[in-house]
């Protein structure tokens, strides 16, 4: 009778032991790639809060004879970000400089963009503009 109860409690505690190893082998498969970047466009996504503010020009650099500067973001940690806003179809135009802002997009650098028309500027990288507001 002993030998009875002692093939059971094994059995059934062989069939929990596989329902367990089956649980952990399914776990990992599932979660292996949780953190894998599906789709580098949205993932690659920065904000940029700052002003809107003259980019500076590389040192050696002379200023255009013109009075006009070439408008980009200063970041809240005084870094200069140029910005392409190619891609948005409702662009703000009634930005002034020292406007507070807030931009979405994609950060490239500038060395990633063959011919940059920001060469010739003292910048961090060039944002791909989907979003500009205005902030306070």
């Amino acid at each position: 009778m002993d030998d009875l109860k002692n093939e059971s409690f094994v059995r059934s505690n062989a069939i929990w032991l596989v329902v367990l190893a089956a649980l952990i082998v399914f776990g990992f498969l599932l979660f292996k790639g949780w953190d894998k970047v599906v789709n580098k466009e949205i993932d690659g996504m920065v904000t940029i809060a700052g002003n809107f503010s003259c980019l500076p020009l590389k040192i050696g650099i002379e200023p255009p004879e013109t009075e006009t500067c070439t408008l980009g973001v200063r970041s809240r940690n005084d870094l200069y970000y140029a910005l392409d806003i190619s891609r948005i179809q409702d662009a703000n135009t009634d930005l002034k400089a020292e406007d507070t802002i807030a931009v979405t997009g994609t950060l490239k650098a500038e060395n990633e963009i063959p011919i940059s028309e920001w060469a010739d500027y003292d910048i961090m990288g060039i944002v791909l503009v989907n979003t500009l507001l205005r902030t306070r």
